[in-house]
């Protein structure tokens, strides 16, 4: 239920990470959210009831952003992976045991061969080094929904327009590696197309929570509908 302002009746708008104040942009009421998403007016006693009877206040999980202005809403969440971790240890353990293997070789390496190897380190680790510095973006303006990866540059921005997406769900899924040793639990955000197609709008997410809090952002700012909670078989 979409949180409404108890004065005027227009809705709340999302709360900022940090921060237990919420003013309505229309009256300018203030009211005090409780970590539940609750709220009551600050200086009315507190509600008796176990639910809010004007919905909830949607709280922003502690690594997100959450800006609304000039007509766009962003939002913004930075999230280190194990799964970028990973990656880079392997590409540093498969140096080490390619240097290992072949010691003879590269004890004849000069500048010029030193040189290569450290642009192909660079080029590889880049990707995980990005994945794990960067930030997150999901843009909404207009009929234009955007996610990018910032500050360094990545492939991989999505583009696209809000009026041909039907619902919007999360979805579950298990990531082996290690020969089926480690097994990993990932959660995406993905939605479905008015003509049935599902499409992933971004995933990696190590929890199920703040993937549910961000379909509930792009379901009240997008009018989409709900879609179900999918699980996945599993991923190699």
């Amino acid at each position: 239920m979409q949180a409404r302002c108890e004065q005027c009746g227009e809705p709340l708008p999302g709360l900022a990470p940090g921060y237990v104040l919420l003013t309505c942009r229309q009256c300018r009421t203030t009211y005090h959210v409780r970590d539940d998403g609750r709220f009551r007016r600050v200086g009315s006693p507190e509600p008796s009831g176990a639910e809010a009877p004007h919905g909830a206040v949607s709280v922003a999980p502690p690594n997100f952003v959450l800006a609304q202005g000039d007509g766009t809403l962003r939002v913004g969440w930075m999230a280190p992976s194990f799964d970028a971790l990973y990656m880079m240890l392997g590409i540093l353990l498969a140096a080490l045991l390619a240097a290992v293997r072949f010691m003879d070789v590269v004890a004849t390496f000069e500048a010029f061969q030193w040189t290569l190897v450290g642009v192909a380190l660079v080029l590889g680790l880049y990707p995980a080094i990005a994945a794990a510095y960067n930030m997150t973006w999901l843009e909404m303006q207009g009929h234009t929904l955007r996610i990018s990866s910032k500050p360094l540059p990545m492939f991989g921005s999505v583009t696209v327009d809000v009026r041909t997406l039907h619902s919007v769900f999360v979805q579950g899924f298990t990531r082996k590696g290690g020969k089926g040793l480690i097994e990993l639990k990932r959660f995406a955000v993905r939605v479905k197309t008015r003509d049935g197609q599902k499409l992933t709008l971004v995933g990696g997410f190590e929890n199920e929570a703040e993937p549910t809090w961000l379909v509930g952002v792009l379901r009240r700012h997008l009018g989409l509908k709900d879609g179900p909670w999918d699980t996945e078989p599993s991923r190699n």
